[in-house]
């Protein structure tokens, strides 16, 4: 229902300015892949009466089918356009190769959290040699792609409902953002899809705010003109709680039926 709401603002934002509303599905992270969901997604827009201007649609025979100029707009369809951005922030040195183990990570996590330290990547392969860079990768040891965040200075933006904001970048964790498998994480294609999409405004829950200051740091990366961001309060209970799945029902299907 959050994600409804969501979308809702969005559509109404897009019309108010002449805009297009664009559905994008984003499905990268491969272990959370539910089928049926894009079919789902796409009934229950319908249902709502909120039309999707580019995007997937379901045809006359129900089958997933794309509308509009940019597409796909599946990211599944889109890896090599990901591969090719990551590959000049790499160039530029805005990105680097990081070979650490899940064991090591886990164990650095564990001593953060005893020391009551913030959590994240350390920079361990961040200054790697260009020998022992070439070593790793001809080897075939796994590898993700990290974001170089700068260690001084601050990312600030204002979000066009809270206001300015300001993230220090010595707390900004070096985000993956291609994994093992040669997938993107969501920090990468989003950035990626909405400036190749010609998106100017993302609404968004406030869950998202602070993987922002990573995303705009890609766009200034890039070289490309940053969007209007606005996060949005959660949705809440009577209790003042985040709706949860333990606290009732939280999917528009459930809503739908009472």
């Amino acid at each position: 229902i959050g994600s409804l709401r969501t979308a809702l603002f969005n559509y109404l934002i897009a019309k108010k300015l002449d805009g297009s509303f664009v559905l994008r599905i984003e499905d990268t992270d491969r272990e959370r892949f539910v089928e049926g969901g894009v079919e789902n997604i796409i009934q229950t827009l319908d249902w709502a009466g909120i039309q999707v201007d580019e995007g997937p649609y379901l045809d006359e025979g129900k089958n997933i089918a794309q509308k509009g100029e940019s597409g796909p707009y599946v990211q599944s369809q889109r890896l090599d356009i990901y591969k090719k951005h990551v590959q000049k922030l790499l160039e530029k040195g805005d990105a680097y190769y990081c070979f650490c183990s899940k064991e090591r990570l886990s164990e650095l996590r564990k001593k953060q959290e005893e020391t009551k330290q913030p959590t994240g990547y350390d920079g361990h392969c961040r200054g790697m040699n260009k020998k022992d860079l070439e070593e790793k990768l001809n080897s075939g040891i796994p590898f993700v792609i990290r974001l170089a965040v700068p260690k001084e200075g601050k990312t600030t933006f204002t979000d066009a409902i809270l206001g300015d904001i300001s993230f220090d970048n010595s707390i900004i964790d070096d985000q993956v953002l291609m994994k093992a498998d040669g997938f993107p994480t969501y920090h990468l294609a989003v950035v990626v899809d909405d400036h190749l999409m010609g998106i100017t405004h993302i609404s968004r829950g406030s869950e998202w705010l602070p993987s922002t200051p990573k995303h705009i740091l890609l766009y200034i990366m890039f070289g490309w003109e940053i969007p209007v961001y606005a996060h949005q309060p959660l949705l809440v209970n009577e209790k003042k709680q985040k709706l949860s799945k333990r606290h009732g029902d939280v999917s528009v299907k459930d809503f739908k039926e009472k």
